[in-house]
């Protein structure tokens, strides 16, 4: 587990002050800065490969230009080690039929948690208009595409 930076740190104690400002509850973080995620409509409690199997037959099934993005480190023709892919995308990059880019993280149909770096290129895809979403299940991204196709 990392320590939390200065500006996590800093972070942390302005959300604590808007909430207590405002008397909402703050939502809670872990020390590496993930937070959890939780379906927002009922799905069965898959794995996450059943999950991402899904969401890309779903994809497929509706002609959405899509392919599954893998990102890891290894020794790539014993050069060292060398990361492949985009770090933090997520697990389904593609393009909807207007032209905007799409990127679909999967989690585990119970909820699972959002990385600070995944937070990031969230927080990125979306700052260019492009669409970012976090899915626990078919019927979730069947939900969230709704008015996206």
């Amino acid at each position: 587990m990392t320590r939390p930076t200065k500006k996590q740190k800093l972070d942390n104690c302005y959300e604590a002050y808007h909430h207590a400002k405002h008397g909402t509850r703050p939502t809670r973080k872990a020390k590496d800065g993930s937070i959890p995620t939780h379906p927002v409509v009922p799905v069965p409690e898959l794995s996450e490969s059943d999950v991402l199997r899904d969401c890309h037959r779903w994809l497929q099934i509706h002609r959405i230009f899509h392919n599954r993005h893998d990102c890891g480190s290894g020794d790539l023709a014993g050069a060292g080690q060398a990361v492949y892919g985009i770090k933090h995308a997520g697990d389904i990059i593609g393009i909807l039929p207007d032209g905007r880019h799409l990127e679909v993280e999967c989690k585990r149909g119970k909820g699972g948690r959002l990385s600070a770096g995944q937070q990031e290129r969230m927080a990125d895809v979306r700052a260019t208009n492009g669409v970012y979403l976090v899915v626990h299940g078919k019927n979730e991204l069947e939900y969230l595409m709704k008015g996206l196709i």
